[in-house]
């Protein structure tokens, strides 16, 4: 089924069996308008959840932070 709203048509997920081994936190900032619309638009582009993307920015953003700390 596929749902239109004005020019856009937005497929629904396939419900796929997703195991919640860790617990989860909700994380909250503010950003840019135009950051905000770019993020959401890569991430329907890549069909990627904003979540999967914000985990992987935040994993990135702690490795490169990490190993900075391990060059001073």
């Amino acid at each position: 089924m596929l749902l239109s709203k004005g020019c856009a048509t937005i497929k629904p997920e396939a419900k796929q069996h997703v195991e919640m081994a860790e617990e989860t936190r909700e994380v909250r900032g503010r950003i840019p308008k135009d950051l905000k619309i770019a993020f959401e638009i890569a991430c329907a582009r890549l069909e990627a959840t904003q979540t999967a993307a914000l985990e992987e920015a935040i994993r990135d953003w702690l490795q490169k932070k990490e190993s900075s700390e391990k060059q001073h």
